[in-house]
């Protein structure tokens, strides 16, 4: 092998290990679970709502899950129709109509933030502990 090619297999190894390791960042990595009081306490948005459907927005970056919210129990003011989740690490929730509990994020512009590293939870797995937290919510978390 001749020393521009060992030059070129180093230089494409490299790129190869550069593009491998920035592809395993992308992932999602969630911290250690919180005890549902918690992740219902310090998350900025806590809403029960259902999904009427969901698309792919921003080139395929993120899941636009539209939704009909029922209860705001934290989180903006106004009118929820669509929470946002990054492709890389989407919650996966289902478009059967089913009720959720969701904490997430609030963006500067508003829009609520989720991923997989939320609470989130269908409303008829909630247990009878987690029912009694949201319907103490606002004492719950003084």
């Amino acid at each position: 092998m001749t020393q521009m090619m060992k030059s070129y297999f180093i230089t494409l190894a490299i790129l190869f290990l550069l593009r491998v390791e920035a592809g395993a960042e992308g992932v999602c990595q969630c911290p250690l679970t919180m005890p549902p009081l918690q992740a219902l306490c310090e998350s900025e948005a806590v809403i029960k709502l259902y999904v009427t459907g969901k698309e792919e927005v921003d080139n395929g970056a993120m899941i636009k899950y539209n939704v009909h919210a029922f209860e705001v129990y934290k989180g903006p003011d106004g009118r929820i129709d669509a929470v946002y989740s990054p492709l890389e690490c989407t919650a996966d929730l289902q478009t059967n109509l089913a009720l959720y509990i969701i904490t997430g994020s609030l963006e500067a512009d508003g829009t609520v933030h989720i991923t997989s590293c939320n609470f989130i939870k269908r409303w008829d797995e909630l247990s009878d502990t987690e029912l009694n937290l949201l319907e103490k919510y606002q004492n719950s978390c003084g």
